[in-house]
């Protein structure tokens, strides 16, 4: 079962009393309880109480390394609030590898369009993904102007292709890419 749309993460008290219920509702073993986030707001000890409540996977997403490239991902533009946004995920990232990888699935979703971010920076963004654990799930999603971005163009199949290899080139094993012809990896 996954928790998707919107944030879900933005109302905590909710979304822990929904794991838990999902929890108590579904007492099989093999249930999944994904949740589905920007990370931006999950610290450590809200990404131990959603542990604590019953989720087994979740899917954080980063977007980016530099604040500009946040920013023009996000259309976050506020003085201050793009680079600490930005840091929250990475330090959420780093978190969830450190303290759950082998016990959660945690599966790093990469935003990319070449007009909001270089394969430059997916590669640099690639390789500190690797360094926390070249076994890390990370999914590339081929951001499209349906996204809230009526100003860009869809990335091509084989630009795809280009962001898969760029990211394995960092270290990753475990790649997949989203594109319009469907997925493709890991391998």
């Amino acid at each position: 079962m996954a928790i998707s749309g919107g944030e879900c993460t933005l109302n905590r008290r909710w979304l822990v009393h929904y794991l838990t219920e999902l929890r108590r509702l579904n007492r099989d073993d093999a249930a999944r309880l994904h949740v589905d986030t920007n990370a931006v707001i999950l610290t450590p000890d809200y990404i131990d109480e959603l542990v604590e409540a019953g989720m087994t996977d979740i899917g954080p997403d980063v977007k980016g390394l530099t604040t500009a490239t946040f920013m023009r991902i996000t259309n976050v533009h506020d003085a201050l609030m793009p680079s600490k946004l930005l840091e929250t995920e990475w330090n959420a990232v780093r978190y969830l590898v450190d303290r759950y990888f082998g016990r959660i699935f945690i599966g790093v979703g990469i935003t990319y369009n070449p007009s909001l971010i270089s394969l430059d920076e997916i590669h640099r963004m690639g390789l500190k993904l690797a360094n926390m654990e070249p076994g890390l799930q990370v999914c590339a999603l081929d951001y499209r102007p349906e996204f809230r971005r009526q100003d860009i163009k869809k990335p091509s199949f084989s630009e795809m292709v280009q962001v898969k290899r760029v990211l394995e080139d960092a270290g990753l094993r475990c790649v997949i890419c989203q594109t319009e012809r469907g997925h493709i990896g890991p391998g």
